[in-house]
């Protein structure tokens, strides 16, 4: 471990924050006995002076212990009373409004004849807060004087809801609800900015909101033994001495020094409810944002919406075949401001779990930062990316509740395999919970280079949280090739022998195009599926027929598409009566107001089309605001000449492949592809157009239009074969393949 943490320490911004007493003060009698050593104070003053550095203290003393164990000269930041007040120059200031505290006096009386009745306890008043210490209570009394405690307090909690009581080592704390410890990582962050790694070092449960608070943006040390709590913390020291010697060694390792020999914080072992059922009830997990049962938990099974999405046919088998589990969102909002535990539904193949999210989560993180921050970046629309530190949040709790839930449904030793951009910190959230065995992710999008993905503030978080993955997927051999650059230009990761290397880890990243089920779009349809679709082409004028699908979206390059049919009409008019455009757009994200936009783009382009070129016999576009069943599908790919798929940018496109699949080989249409879709890299056979160059993309559809039958026939013999090669079967199994040969801790993939 001793490169991982030379690689975290090192790091350019870097903030450590420290409790004191149980972390760096070894614990006494009485606090006013417990002192800080002049070397670890030497060290944590040696730190706060070093260029890009901050240090602070976030203790649960008053404001008067800090300052005699300071002093008013210190480049240290003091953070008192649980953080509920900040040391700024030599004045104390609160962070947060704070409860006024004037019944305080009163509990200290109503609490006095519990305490007297007790030898050795005592409280101490704290300005704010109320801190009854029972360390010195005989052993075989503690229970008795703590029964006597929660008795006293009781009603007064009751009667003044702004305060909260914080049980702690030997000590039972009255305090304002809204003084935590996560105030001071939060004055850190906002001080050195998005850049800032965190350090913090704490020894109870009252320093577990500020581990909490870190994030992927830090690292939680727990010290002192392994807590029979549960504890956010991923790492552990075993004493304050221990943790003296680190703070050393980090200075020196920031000096470019060698140090002394020390003890390094080591994992901590995380036991969660699946493991204590003993033998996991599964062998493998998916995680992804939706479940393939776009379901209302509470219906019958029978009554539930099944997607028959590529995704859904490739995994469902292999998960069936190695005993998986899908875990994904519901959809549905939890009472109240938490995450409802996870529930599972063992009667499906696969099983399915789901966990329910808080209502304000929904909108930050899903309608904010997937939607309005991350799908437009990792698609490369920095004009449309919008940052809200309140969306980030949201994702950074959204991701931690899904390993929070992965943890208690399969324990730390089986394998996961985790799908797209919602999920991009997962891994980092499940190895803080102990999780042992590979952990892969599927990027189904594109992913941009640095200079792009360096414009969203939080950059180097995801792409270090994205190397706690083993395996990290994508469509193309470009998209991991820009990660990869990513990865070494935003957090200093090296490659070696074909992997990443980054805090000890060894890490893959790799293309694994995926692919569909090609027979399912060559079956015969049914009846009603062929009126329908006869019905709707036999009210289009006789001649050739372009047809485009997709889900109504900015980066589908649909307004570019239609401009360009335009153009064809306006410079061959030949054309005009002749052909006609079907352009199938799937409803999506209808609530998010940029998609409303481009909907009313693409109905006004369409209208204006056809004002200015059809007639009564005639209309050019024909615009169908719906989806559509994978039959119905597969005759419009059938009957369509040429195949219009011209996304702007794209991670795959499956539409490309579909259409292909479904053409009759003794007179196919022509595939016109988005030289910026995904799946370009594999149908080069395809004609490759510009979907940002409107007059190519016209002479490109007329090119195609006018394609001779000898050159369509041999151009689809060859793109089937580039089809049929990879499918949603093989990609499915070739990932997971590759997942089960990756080594425990980051020992890489073979």
């Amino acid at each position: 471990m001793s490169e991982y943490w030379q690689q975290t320490v090192t790091h350019s911004t870097l903030g450590i924050l420290v409790d004191l007493d149980g972390t760096l003060v070894p614990f006494a009698p009485t606090p006013e006995e417990a002192r800080l050593a002049p070397a670890t104070r030497a060290s944590l003053e040696e730190l706060a002076a070093m260029p890009g550095v901050s240090v602070a203290v976030a203790s649960g003393r008053g404001r008067e212990d800090l300052d005699a164990m300071f002093g008013a000269e210190t480049r240290v930041h003091l953070f008192g009373l649980h953080g509920g007040w900040r040391r700024q120059g030599e004045v104390w200031r609160p962070t947060v409004e704070i409860v006024a505290h004037a019944g305080l006096d009163a509990l200290v009386e109503r609490i006095g004849d519990a305490v007297a009745r007790h030898r050795g306890a005592r409280v101490e008043r704290k300005g704010d807060a109320v801190a009854v210490h029972g360390r010195r209570v005989a052993p075989g009394s503690k229970a008795a004087w703590r029964a006597d405690l929660e008795a006293a307090l009781r009603p007064w909690l009751a009667a003044h809801p702004g305060f909260m009581r914080q049980d702690g080592a030997e000590v039972i704390e009255v305090r304002p609800a809204s003084m935590r410890k996560s105030l001071a990582v939060e004055w850190l962050r906002r001080q050195a900015g998005p850049e800032l790694r965190v350090i913090a070092l704490g020894d109870d449960v009252t320093d577990e909101d500020m581990f909490a608070a870190l994030g992927v943006d830090g690292e939680a040390v727990l010290v002192g033994p392994p807590p029979a709590r549960e504890t956010e913390a991923r790492w552990r020291l075993p004493d304050p001495g221990a943790a003296a010697g680190f703070l050393r060694w980090i200075a020196a390792a920031r000096r470019g020094a060698a140090g002394a020999p020390v003890v390094l914080p080591e994992p901590l072992r995380h036991p969660s409810r699946a493991d204590a059922r003993g033998a996991p009830r599964f062998d493998l997990l998916t995680i992804s944002n939706r479940l393939p049962e776009l379901r209302a938990p509470t219906l019958p099974r029978d009554e539930r919406r099944r997607s028959v999405g590529g995704l859904v046919a490739a995994l469902e088998p292999a998960l069936a075949a190695r005993r998986g589990v899908w875990l994904g969102w519901s959809g549905r909002d939890a009472d109240g401001e938490a995450t409802a535990g996870v529930q599972v539904d063992e009667e499906t193949r696969p099983a399915m779990a789901w966990v329910d999210f808080p209502g304000e989560w929904r909108e930050h993180y899903y309608n904010g930062f997937c939607n309005r921050a991350l799908w437009p970046l990792l698609h490369t629309f920095p004009a449309r990316v919008q940052c809200s530190d309140a969306d980030w949040e949201a994702y950074r709790r959204v991701n931690g509740a899904f390993a929070a839930a992965a943890i208690d449904l399969v324990g730390a030793d089986t394998p996961v395999w985790v799908h797209d951009y919602h999920l991009l910190l997962v891994a980092r959230e499940l190895r803080r919970r102990g999780h042992r065995a590979p952990i892969g992710l599927f990027l189904h999008v594109p992913f941009p280079g640095p200079d792009v993905l360096a414009l969203l503030p939080w950059a180097p978080q995801i792409v270090d949280a994205m190397l706690e993955f083993d395996l990290l997927g994508f469509h193309t051999p470009e998209y991991a090739d820009n990660f990869r650059q990513c990865a070494r230009r935003l957090v200093g990761a090296r490659a070696d022998g074909g992997e990443l290397v980054h805090r000890g880890r060894r890490v893959r990243a790799a293309a694994f195009p995926i692919g569909i089920v090609p027979e399912s779009f060559q079956e015969p349809p049914e009846p009603d599926v062929v009126d329908e679709v006869d019905g709707l082409l036999a009210a289009i004028a006789p001649g050739r027929l372009i047809l485009g699908v997709d889900r109504l979206d900015y980066t589908k390059g649909i307004p570019e598409r239609l401009l360009a049919f335009r153009r064809l009409l306006e410079r061959a008019p030949e054309w005009r009566g002749r052909v006609s455009l079907v352009q199938v757009s799937v409803p999506s994200r209808e609530d998010v107001p940029e998609y409303a936009e481009q909907r009313s783009l693409v109905e006004l382009t369409v209208s204006r089309i056809n004002g200015d070129f059809g007639d009564g016999r005639w209309v050019p576009v024909r615009y169908l605001y719906r989806s559509y069943r994978r039959n119905h599908l597969a005759m419009l790919y059938r009957a369509a000449h040429v195949g219009y798929v011209t996304p702007l940018r794209d991670g795959m496109n499956l539409v490309a492949k579909e259409y292909v699949a479904a053409q009759e080989p003794d007179d196919p249409g022509v595939l016109l592809l988005s030289r910026f879709a995904g799946a370009a890299a594999e149908l080069r056979d395809a004609v490759l157009t510009n979907p940002w160059h409107v007059d190519g993309m016209a002479a490109d559809l007329d090119r195609a239009l006018r394609m001779p039958q000898g050159e369509r026939i041999e151009r689809h013999r060859r793109l089937l074969q580039a089809v049929e090669r990879t499918t949603a079967i093989t990609w499915a199994r070739d990932f997971i393949d590759a997942l089960e040969a990756c080594g425990p801790g980051g020992a890489g993939c073979e």
